[in-house]
């Protein structure tokens, strides 16, 4: 019979009855499923499984098989069912790509909100070799406001349609908001529905759907669609190249990478710091980078130093810069600026060393043995020597504070002549981003790229400098003073 010519387990519909039709039918109904998204290439595009099911965890990213199709088909089974499952290849592609848009969209907005933006960053925790990713975030981004108080978000984007998981997703964002430790998150959806508006309020998570996110593009339709990190063509082959390259430069860790790349924008300052430093380290062990490798890991090391000195700079309101120093040294001693023991249990072992000294002294000179002075290095001034650029490092907090209306657009600056300028892009020339391109962001961005210089080397800043031969004229600044200041 002709049933028996396709192998097909029963396909399980959207309503859970059993659909045991004629193999044409199945065919369809299979070929329907792959067409609304269900793609054996990328589940994690795949319809949210419905409401009585649980969705706290991430769900299944690549390699996992969607729901309703059988093994067979899995394994490449039936002709006829290749055939139906592969009828409109070009609108499968279109749902694997529905998200990805999505995502850019979202980062777009937020960036012309004045917002530093990250797409599909990994979250990482201490885990073993190969499990240290616990989930991504869609969009991360980056606030900074006039008084540079930094604020962080995490944009959820779901790009399927319907209800089903509303509740889930809500719930799983809040958990990942607060371990975080993030002040915002927003769920972006399709449509919304009033459960899940009440639900969020009660969260504190953010909603945002399709509908009212395409009105607040259309009032930025002058920012270009793609650019740096936000899907640049250019941003993302360096990032690629990167990747490559990486294999074969032994001497930098993948942790330091990782960290420099995504894990700095979540972190302390005082980390962030100490990340910059171990990278110029490893290069001047390592010797000089290769392009774009160079360009990439020196502009993440630039916007993780950048992001330190602003939030630093926030706390100028209740720490005095002396503060601010001594924490800073610290910090790059010990690994917390609030944690001095390390330093005082030097100090007490300088005393026992010195009083047996004392002791060995007096016992030769009791035996009648002449005196033989004898200066012990201290333990505690060993270790807790300050790096000569911890006060340079201080000053450019404080340039930060003094002008913060700029200091707040600096990463934004950055991000465009880093990631997009000097990797190739066309991108910053455009109109909506002059405001970030004055004087005043010149003169702070070279002071940045000096203290880079000192924490991280001659060879990390200097594979930047081009950025400064861009284009600062084209907005007017706002600053009092001298613009030829180094």
């Amino acid at each position: 019979m002709p049933d028996e010519e396709l192998p097909l387990e029963p396909v399980v519909s959207e309503d859970n009855t059993d659909q045991s039709d004629s193999p044409s039918t199945a065919e369809e109904k299979l070929g329907a499923q792959v067409d609304a998204g269900s793609s054996l290439d990328d589940a994690s595009d795949a319809p949210e499984p419905d409401e009585s099911s649980s969705e706290i965890q991430e769900p299944a990213k690549q390699g996992t098989p969607s729901q309703g199709v059988s093994a067979n088909t899995r394994a490449g089974g039936s002709k006829r069912v290749r055939r139906g499952a592969g009828g409109r290849p070009s609108d499968v592609g279109t749902k694997r790509n529905l998200g990805a848009d999505l995502e850019r969209r979202v980062g777009r907005v937020e960036f012309t909100d004045g917002a530093l933006v990250r797409l599909r960053g990994p979250i990482r925790v201490e885990a073993d070799s190969g499990r240290d990713v616990l989930t991504d975030i869609d969009v991360l981004a980056v606030d900074v406001d006039g008084r540079l108080r930094v604020t962080r978000s995490i944009l959820e984007c779901k790009s399927g349609k319907g209800q089903s998981g509303e509740p889930d997703r809500l719930l799983w964002l809040s958990g990942l908001q607060r371990f975080l430790g993030f002040e915002r998150a927003v769920l972006v959806r399709q449509t919304i529905s009033r459960r899940g508006r009440a639900l969020a309020r009660r969260l504190g998570v953010g909603m945002l759907d399709v509908a009212t996110l395409s009105d607040r593009e259309k009032t930025r339709a002058w920012a270009p669609e793609t650019f740096a990190h936000i899907d640049g063509a250019q941003c993302m082959e360096a990032e690629r190249r990167t990747d490559v390259q990486l294999k074969g430069l032994g001497h930098l860790p993948s942790d330091l990478v990782a960290f420099l790349r995504h894990d700095a924008l979540r972190a302390q300052p005082h980390e962030a710091i100490r990340a910059v430093a171990t990278f110029g380290r490893r290069v001047s062990e390592g010797g000089v980078l290769p392009q774009p490798t160079r360009e990439v890991l020196s502009g993440h090391a630039l916007v993780a130093l950048s992001l330190a000195a602003i939030t630093d700079a926030g706390e100028l309101d209740r720490r005095s810069p002396s503060e601010i120093l001594e924490r800073t040294s610290t910090a790059v001693i010990t690994g917390d600026p609030d944690d001095d023991q390390v330093l005082n249990l030097l100090a007490r072992a300088d005393e026992l060393t010195n009083l047996m000294v004392r002791r060995v002294h007096d016992a030769y000179g009791a035996a009648g043995a002449a005196r033989l002075e004898l200066q012990m290095p201290s333990l505690h001034d060993l270790v807790a020597q300050r790096p000569s650029w911890v006060p340079v490092y201080v000053d450019l907090v404080e340039r930060y504070r003094a002008n913060s209306a700029v200091s707040r657009e600096l990463l934004q600056t950055i991000e465009l002549a880093v990631f997009d300028a000097l990797l190739g892009g066309e991108s910053y020339k455009s109109p909506a981003f002059d405001h970030l391109f004055s004087t005043e962001h010149r003169y702070l961005l070279n002071a940045t790229l000096r203290c880079l210089g000192e924490i991280a080397g001659p060879a990390v800043a200097e594979s930047l400098g081009a950025i400064l031969s861009l284009d600062f004229s084209r907005s007017m600044g706002t600053r009092d003073h001298d613009v030829s200041q180094p």
